[in-house]
């Protein structure tokens, strides 16, 4: 259906192109003004606090993957671009902006000023968001531009914490291919690119394509992720479920572990002491730092006048496809299953009750796949009236499908097996125990070491399901607007834009029949279900120049969510240039961002690591949707100054605040399980948390229901710092560049009546949050004579504390590390770069997480060396 409008759409603007009759302006001055970032008419970069990162500046950080822009931006912390299976089960693969840390949702990603989908998956906590992975080619782009302020009222509800805009090329004067190169100790990664410009039905059309492949980093290439390296501590990628596996006797009202738990034969199995009632798993091994990734991306842009005006148009295409390793088979988690005392292998001759796993470290790591397929197609339309007033109208489709496989164990075969009712060749309402085709599943370590019945692989396949998850999301977006000069004195001028919007975004997922079955030993329960949202908006946007020296905005949009009343985003900012050197800025507005379709009607399983009686185990949740959802809010302010005190040298400090208030957020399982424990510890039954909280027969956790909510708020402060500075030096051009981003405060509160909690500074584990160190800064030192170029760069993290739940040491320390690129211009058709990232070769700063750092901070890889060669024809 989205298919269908967007070629309707695209067709009724070609058809309008023929019948138009308003004037010509030139075409190529005002298809660059079209796109602009911090306002609707040109030069909205003067008064918002926008920073640019353009495609020299890629080039120079060695920038090869769109993911890897997010470590140049001082303002974003928290996203979630490097994979971990232990905590982004979901969504490997992608990764997003989360400006200001106010969430992977608040900020607004566009590509040339125009929307995209939001990715078919979700993060773990709900989060929906733009995968800027799937974007264009990063061969295809021009520059990037961020708008680190609130622009609600110019761009929609999306922007709350800002803008980002990925502007592509279309100026291509001589065609490009691109190869790069690059190797870590234990991965390595391609890319090829190519981009020309032809001209076609006299129109100028841009084509651009990239393949890329990186190789997998496993947790055992790298020290710093084993257990044992920490003495196998509790908060290490170590389990109580383990294979072999533990059992809770109800005669001694204890666990006890498998009988053969020390045989050295399993070498990743074992006790804490020689009295430990569990068999533990050392899983530090098995999962995947960096996964496996393929990714192919096509790119088109043509441009024409037709009649008396410009048509765009735009399409896009990117195949993804990750494969991440996992333990080998997954903790049974969502049932507690019983192995009978009359079981031919049972060691204790009583029924008990087990807690493992299916496979054993023996059988090595399992494998996920992920593969998402997305396409944009855009059309626009714009012209000019008699009076000189513009217009410009656009259509937008989008949509991205996931395909995600993950192998599980079925929770009713292996309760069978394990009653020797299993394999695929026995009924069990029918079959006898051991007989004919039904055959015991051996959960003990008997069976491996040849001493008990052995498991055959056709009765393993037939325990072993898939969740089977092929989901969809899509946007489609019109647009309409005009913009030109209202009225002008000596003196001064008001310039205006007024325009509306209609949006429209899907979402569905659809699991396989064991998922919505809740039949999945660890995926638990998974419900199929398909949501919709349209928006309506209205916006008007006015520039007032008053002299040479001061200019205002003044920006407002009405948007209404699926008929509902609406609601007014208004924005109010000011530039006063004092002097030719010194200019003050300063910004104010108010928005909004309606729940996602997501948390309105979908369904999330997960497995979070929760801290229950003493140790950290795995727990099932559900997290349902709520219809009644109300829109988040926001406030934010800005303070600029900007000053050249001499010339080559740049400043800038921005002083920055977001309130943001009703958040939807996912509740969170440690709390509702720590509520539910206090309240029995009160001697209190049936309340509302301990409803919400089920065990099994020997206490284990096995399912916690969660809820999207309006339960929180934040309130976040800071800088900005930036300085540029260029002079010429030995026969060449020298640049020295520096940004700082100071968070002062981000006060958490998760519900209306609670006390704040501070955010900065923290992993925010037990909060709403992500990681938020207090203050990260980018330097950059660069040297060119035309032919030869070099680059260094130094990127500084501050430590900040972990508050994960049971650790023994909440200290992150402080990282820096230096890049250097080295390139040569060979002629004017031929450039080779050398790089080397990380040349110290960092190991990430200690963070108690199971495998030794903080995944959405730091990068596992170590130092990178890279070649690339750029060809021009």
């Amino acid at each position: 259906m989205a298919r269908r409008i967007a070629l309707m759409g695209t067709a009724a603007l070609a058809w309008m192109a023929g019948a138009a009759t308003v004037q010509a302006q030139d075409a190529t001055s005002r298809v660059d003004d079209i796109v602009v970032t911090g306002s609707r008419i040109a030069g909205g970069d003067r008064i918002a606090p926008v920073e640019t990162v353009g495609r020299e500046a890629l080039a120079a950080a060695g920038v090869s993957d769109t993911s890897e822009i997010l470590r140049l931006i001082t303002a974003n912390s928290g996203s979630e671009a490097r994979v971990d299976q232990l905590n982004q089960p979901q969504s490997s693969g992608t990764a997003q902006f989360n400006l200001r840390n106010l969430g992977l949702g608040s900020t607004l990603v566009l590509v040339d000023g125009q929307r995209w989908t939001s990715s078919a998956v979700v993060a773990t906590d709900g989060s929906a968001f733009v995968d800027i992975n799937s974007l264009v080619p990063m061969i295809a782009l021009q520059r990037v531009e961020i708008v680190k302020d609130g622009a609600s009222a110019v761009y929609g509800s999306d922007a709350v914490a800002g803008v980002v805009n990925f502007i592509t090329r279309h100026d291509v004067a001589r065609p490009e291919i691109s190869a790069k190169y690059a190797v870590a100790d234990g991965s390595e990664e391609s890319v090829i690119e190519a981009i020309g410009g032809f001209k076609l039905l006299g129109g100028d059309l841009t084509l651009a394509a990239s393949h890329f492949h990186r190789s997998a980093l496993g947790s055992d290439e790298r020290g710093f992720t084993q257990a044992e390296r920490y003495g196998r501590a509790g908060w290490t990628a170590v389990t109580s479920y383990g294979q072999p596996g533990s059992y809770f006797r109800p005669s001694k009202n204890a666990y006890a572990p498998d009988p053969d738990c020390g045989n050295p034969a399993f070498g990743k199995a074992y006790k804490n002491s020689a009295s430990d009632t569990f068999c533990r798993l050392d899983y530090s091994d098995f999962f995947d730092l960096i996964p496996e990734e393929t990714r192919t991306q096509v790119f088109a842009d043509y441009r024409r006048p037709v009649g008396d005006v410009n048509l765009s148009l735009q399409a896009a295409y990117s195949s993804t496809e990750t494969e991440a390793r996992l333990t080998p088979s997954l903790p049974i988690l969502a049932q507690a299953l019983t192995v009978p005392g009359s079981h031919p292998d049972n060691p204790f001759g009583e029924d008990v009750l087990f807690r493992g796993r299916l496979l054993g470290a023996e059988a090595g790591a399992m494998r996920s796949q992920f593969e998402y397929q997305t396409w944009r197609l855009t059309a626009g339309l714009d012209g000019a009236f008699a009076n000189g007033w513009t217009w410009n109208v656009a259509a937008t489709a989008s949509r991205q499908h996931v395909a995600y496989d993950k192998p599980d164990v079925i929770g009713s075969a292996l309760q069978n097996a394990l009653k020797g009712l299993g394999g695929a060749g026995c009924n069990p309402a029918t079959g006898a125990p051991g007989a004919g085709g039904c055959q015991y599943f051996n959960p003990f370590g008997s069976a491996y070491l040849g001493t008990g019945t052995a498991n055959s692989a056709a009765l393993i396949d037939s325990l072993t399901g898939n969740v089977g998850l092929r989901g969809a999301s899509g946007l489609i977006t019109l647009d309409a607007s005009t913009s030109g000069q209202a009225f002008a004195w000596n003196g001064g001028s008001v310039d205006v834009v007024v325009g509306a919007q209609y949006r429209r975004s899907t979402f569905r997922h659809d699991w396989s029949d064991l998922a919505n079955a809740g039949d999945l030993l660890t995926s638990g329960y998974s419900p199929d279900f398909a949501g919709d949202q349209e928006a309506l908006a209205a916006f008007a946007e006015a520039r007032i120049h008053l002299g040479d020296r001061i200019e205002a905005q003044l920006a407002g949009r009405y948007e209404s969510y699926d008929g509902d009343q609406g609601r007014f985003s208004p924005k109010a900012a000011i530039r006063w240039d004092v002097t030719d050197a010194l200019a003050l800025r300063a910004s104010w507005g108010q928005g909004f961002r309606a729940p996602s379709v997501y948390a309105l009607s979908g369904a999330q399983a997960s497995q979070p690591s929760v801290f229950d009686r003493g140790a950290f185990v795995f727990v099932n949740t559900l997290t349902s949707g709520d219809a009644n959802l109300k829109p988040e809010k926001s406030e934010s302010l800005s303070l600029g100054v900007l000053w050249r005190p001499v010339q080559g040298l740049e400043l800038g400090l921005d002083a920055w605040r977001f309130d943001y208030t009703d958040l939807v957020v996912k509740q969170s399982a440690q709390a509702v399980i720590d509520q539910a424990a206090a309240d029995t510890a009160a001697g209190l039954t049936g309340t509302d948390a301990q409803k919400r909280v089920t065990r099994a027969p020997n206490g284990a956790l096995t399912f916690v229901q969660l809820y999207f909510a309006n339960a929180s708020s934040i309130e976040t402060q800071g800088v900005d710092l930036s300085a540029r500075y260029s002079h010429d030096l030995w026969g060449g051009r020298a640049t020295a560049l520096a940004t700082w981003t100071y968070v002062d405060s981000y006060d958490i509160r998760l519900n209306a009546g609670s006390a704040s909690v501070s955010g900065v500074g923290s992993t925010n584990l037990n909060n709403i949050g992500r990681s938020l160190p207090r203050n990260r800064g980018e330097f950059a030192l660069a040297w060119s004579n035309g032919a030869n170029a070099v680059t260094a760069l130094v990127h500084y993290t501050a430590g900040y504390q972990n508050d994960r739940s049971g650790i023994t040491d909440p200290n992150i320390a402080s990282q820096t590390t230096a890049d250097l690129l080295y390139t040569r211009t060979i002629g004017s058709d031929l450039d080779l770069a050398l790089g080397v990232v990380n040349v110290t070769d960092e190991d990430p700063p200690l963070a108690q997480f199971a495998l030794g750092y903080d995944p959405v901070v730091a990068d596992p890889r170590g130092r990178v060396f890279s070649l690339g060669l750029t060809k021009r024809f």
